[in-house]
């Protein structure tokens, strides 16, 4: 093989071989960021853009909440978070356009009726890329147990 081949079929080889997938972990942390921030502001506008349309949460007792309840919860407010923010965050990725994020997650504010909330649970999230953004597409929270 002359060295023209060798170059010319090393140069093919490396034409050939996948980009190198673009690192996103933290553009992935930051969305997670942008959405708590949201919740703790009850910032409608914001969440309703962090949502797709068809997200679901799945609360620790089971229930199943949609983007209309979550959009409700923020418009009436029925809680005023002094803190929201999610800890101990592990990203993984799936192709370059899904996430899965998880972590946990300390709420505390006031409910409507006066009563303190305090919230501490860990959660799965999963965000997808969507028209150029990250999007929280499904979550599941499981309370952390208090033992003794």
């Amino acid at each position: 093989m002359t060295p023209l081949k060798a170059l010319l079929g090393v140069a093919l080889i490396a034409a050939c071989a996948p980009a190198p997938i673009p690192d996103q972990t933290a553009d992935v942390l930051a969305f997670e960021v942008a959405a708590t921030a949201a919740f703790q502001r009850n910032d409608t506008i914001a969440i309703d853009t962090l949502l797709t349309d068809d997200v679901t949460l799945i609360l620790s007792d089971g229930t199943i909440e949609t983007k209309a309840d979550l959009l409700r919860e923020a418009r009436e407010e029925v809680v005023k978070y002094s803190r929201f923010e999610n800890v101990d965050q592990v990203v993984r990725f799936y192709g370059l356009t899904t996430a899965v994020v998880t972590g946990r997650t300390i709420i505390s504010g006031t409910a409507k009726d006066g009563s303190a909330v305090e919230v501490d649970v860990i959660f799965t999230d999963v965000v997808v890329k969507q028209a150029g953004g990250w999007k929280f597409a499904a979550g599941h929270v499981s309370r952390v147990s208090r033992k003794s």
